[in-house]
């Protein structure tokens, strides 16, 4: 066990394409593998930490790109965190922070792997950086992303039975909106006193299309709606808001502490979506679920489809929350073809339990990262 302050003395950075189970059908387009970026680091003592960036759909959804966030990391934030003595995560973000704009997904990897660190160092979970856990369980959602009714409601049963699956999400895309709005309620229908279901736009529709369909959908029993409408369109959102009385969650809109407050002071949002990978990392996720409590708004605790380590850092910062009203998503690791675990976290009773090892609990399978990565440098040569 040590107290001295900690000591960035290498950083490492790999991507590594990972396909996915089945093609995910979104808004702006279909998904068939995941860009995870792995961050190493370790310290003066030669303790190792990992985090990592999971950028599903890459700039064709946000922001950035594997390739931009490996630059990113690089060439800017391993010049500034090198050798610089850090007293804990709070220290740490806060250089973050100043080092580089934007690039959200970038400062998450290596935040995370300063938190799996941290912990490390001292033999005790991850959670004692962020407070302390609330809950060792966290309800987990499964999504449904065929695009075909028979299909999605055949893989929600199987889900049910086999996990214990409480809550869907159902996956929406800009093509065939009526067919869509009709898939989700037939999907509500289906497991009606059974799941609850939740449906999720990703900024695909327009405000006209929002107030068509979403009475439909509301009259249908749907739970909750998950962005509907493009970011920058927050007064629509309000106006949209204004006429439904189900969930409205706030997501792609959410990207930092005053964008919340923003929301928070319109009703712009019923829910907040929480995503480390989107927020620039677990510290400002934490202070987003701050505004939400304060203000009244429910939580739901997002995904970026992440391996089992992103998934065991989000769930233990979950786990930290007072509140997660709505529960979470953090399927990831059933999403893809293989893990970087060498034990994979999984769902039981539609339950995660939060890892409790040292750091974030995950030991990394160097033999499947070295194939990944072998792999994916292939494909770029």
């Amino acid at each position: 066990m040590t107290t001295v302050p900690l000591k960035i003395s290498s950083l490492k950075v790999q991507r590594l394409d990972i396909p996915l189970v089945q093609p995910i059908a979104m808004s702006f387009g279909t998904v068939s593998k995941q860009n995870i970026v792995l961050v190493r680091i370790t310290d003066q003592d030669g303790a190792e930490g990992c985090g990592e960036a999971a950028i599903l759909g890459g700039p064709y959804w946000g922001a950035e790109s594997a390739e931009g966030v490996q630059a990113a990391i690089e060439k800017y934030i391993a010049p500034a965190i090198l050798g610089v003595p850090l007293d804990g995560l709070e220290a740490a973000s806060l250089l973050l922070g100043k080092t580089i704009r934007g690039n959200a997904a970038a400062k998450s990897a290596v935040e995370m792997a300063i938190l799996d660190l941290l912990g490390r160092r001292l033999d005790a979970s991850s959670a004692l950086f962020l407070g302390g856990l609330c809950r060792t369980q966290i309800p987990v959602a499964w999504t449904l992303s065929t695009g075909n009714v028979e299909t999605d409601i055949a893989e929600g049963e199987r889900a049910l039975l086999d996990r214990g699956h409480r809550r869907f999400k159902v996956k929406l895309a800009k093509t065939n909106i009526a067919q869509d709005v009709q898939r989700v309620a037939s999907i509500v229908e289906a497991f009606r006193g059974r799941a609850t279901v939740i449906a999720d736009v990703n900024q695909g529709w327009d405000e006209v299309t929002a107030l068509r369909y979403l009475p439909l959908l509301q009259e249908a029993g749907l739970e909750a709606i998950e962005q509907p409408l493009p970011s920058h369109d927050i007064e629509g959102i309000v106006r949209v808001r204004s006429r439904l009385n189900i969930e409205v969650i706030a997501d792609e809109v959410l990207t930092d502490a005053s964008t919340a407050l923003l929301l928070s002071a319109k009703g712009a949002a019923s829910a907040f979506a929480l995503k480390p990978n989107r927020d620039g990392g677990l510290i400002n996720t934490k202070r987003l679920a701050g505004i939400a409590n304060a203000a009244g708004i429910k939580l739901y605790g997002g995904t970026a489809l992440e391996t089992s380590l992103g998934t065991a850092a989000s769930a233990i910062l979950y786990g930290s929350i007072p509140e997660l009203q709505l529960g979470s998503e953090l399927f990831g690791p059933l999403g893809l073809e293989c893990d970087l675990a060498s034990a994979s976290l999984s769902v039981r009773n539609g339950v995660l339990d939060v890892p409790t090892g040292a750091g974030l609990g995950v030991t990394l399978d160097e033999d499947r990262i070295r194939e990944l990565a072998e792999r994916t440098n292939a494909v770029f040569k």
